[in-house]
């Protein structure tokens, strides 16, 4: 797959249009995956990457074993502030590419976003709290899932949709730690999908009241 300039830079969280495929849907070296100190614009954000650069490492190497059908976009890993909030602190954000097996639901972006979300939310956010210094660090707002996949239907080329949910850590917490359902995740969620390069309207993911998560064994 190949990536237009990356969503640090651009400020939209969207691989936009796939023109080809990885060979063998090759994982992402760190190097590759972590965002370069030299490249963000926010003196915060990279304050933040500075110095939790080995925790950044220690989080690919989890994601990594954890989550080995997931892979990283290029400079996926790193340290942003959700578009269009002012004032906020920047937030431990991934993007990752979602493999096509087991496939999403056919029946449109929406339903593919909250089958994308139900599934890789409860895998992804306890490798974010696990960086327990970052946690920690009072200058990170939360956390961001960026989840891109292709869209069903053989368009030739490929196109990609994405979905982008940054989480505070104040609902992130408990969703890990406690009994917290999807709902209570998501109640200060702030959400936006893709399909392609255009903003779809998806202002909240419709998981039913009161969903509990499937949680993975610990990894």
């Amino acid at each position: 797959m190949t990536e237009r300039t990356p969503w640090w830079v651009t400020g939209i969280a969207v691989a936009l249009l796939v023109t080809g495929a990885r060979d063998g849907w090759a994982q992402r070296s760190v190097e590759e995956a972590i965002f370069p100190l030299s490249e963000y614009k926010a003196v915060d954000a990279r304050a933040l990457a500075q110095t939790h650069l080995d925790e950044l490492r220690t989080l690919y190497q989890s994601v990594r074993r954890c989550t080995p059908e997931l892979d990283f976009h290029k400079h996926g890993l790193g340290f942003r502030r959700p578009l269009g909030v002012e004032g906020q602190p920047p937030y431990l954000a991934t993007w990752v590419w979602i493999p096509s097996e087991p496939a999403l639901p056919a029946d449109g972006v929406d339903a593919r976003a909250v089958e994308a979300f139900r599934r890789y939310a409860p895998k992804l956010l306890p490798q974010f709290l696990a960086r327990e210094v970052i946690h920690a660090d009072a200058r990170v707002g939360g956390y961001g899932l960026v989840l891109t996949w292709i869209k069903p239907g053989g368009a030739d080329p490929p196109i990609a949709e994405t979905l982008v949910v940054f989480l505070p850590k104040s609902s992130a917490t408990p969703f890990v730690n406690g009994p917290a359902t999807f709902t209570d995740l998501l109640a200060q969620a702030r959400i936006r999908a893709f399909d392609g390069q255009t903003e779809v309207k998806l202002t909240r993911l419709a998981i039913p009241d009161g969903e509990a998560p499937v949680r993975p064994p610990p990894c």
